[in-house]
């Protein structure tokens, strides 16, 4: 019975935690708003290229710093939040010809005055010289609203990518990747 009681409690405080947003969170709850973000610029990554022996683990200090799929540089963001929902792209490049362009949706949960999660969705283009990929990616962000205005963000991220032939398709996730927004 103590369970149930436990259980009853915490589904109460993370509903009205998600149903309450505070000061922080106050801008995107309500209205239409803009982030602009700065993402992916550090992490912990793991791609798996498609045949045997193409794994890589890295873990990326700086802006692209050794990035092993183009799905994993470094990019800037703009989302427009329309309450809890929003749409925006992302887009970065490196000085060797590779790129990437990321439409997608997503929505906000908020947990407490200075928490949320990110869920975002979407699809990409990326190319690397001659290699153009197209894929689905996703991420799961939590968010630090340290101030009204801005966040840092921290979560999974997952991106598969299908290449033009004979190069080869790959799954990449990011363990803990970073990023920052500021909120308009």
């Amino acid at each position: 019975m103590l369970r149930l009681y436990v259980v009853l409690a915490v589904m109460a405080w993370v509903l009205s935690g998600s149903l309450h947003v505070a000061k922080a969170q106050q801008n995107i709850g309500h209205g239409t708003h803009v982030a602009l973000s700065v993402e992916r610029f550090m992490g912990f990554d793991y791609t798996d290229y498609e045949g045997p022996g193409n794994r890589h683990y890295h873990a990326r200090i700086l802006i692209n710093a050794d990035e092993p799929a183009p799905t994993n540089i470094g990019r800037f963001g703009l989302d427009v939040f329309i309450r809890r929902f929003s749409f925006g792209i992302a887009g970065g490049f490196t000085s060797d010809d590779r790129g990437v362009v990321s439409p997608r949706i997503g929505y906000m949960i908020g947990f407490t005055h200075n928490l949320g999660l990110w869920l975002r969705g979407g699809g990409f283009y990326a190319t690397g010289g001659d290699v153009h990929y197209f894929g689905m990616s996703g991420d799961v962000l939590l968010q630090w609203f340290p101030t009204r205005n801005v966040s840092f963000h921290v979560g999974p991220t997952f991106d598969f990518g299908v290449a033009n032939n004979p190069y080869p398709n790959y799954v990449s996730v990011g363990f803990a990747e970073f990023g920052l927004s500021a909120w308009f």
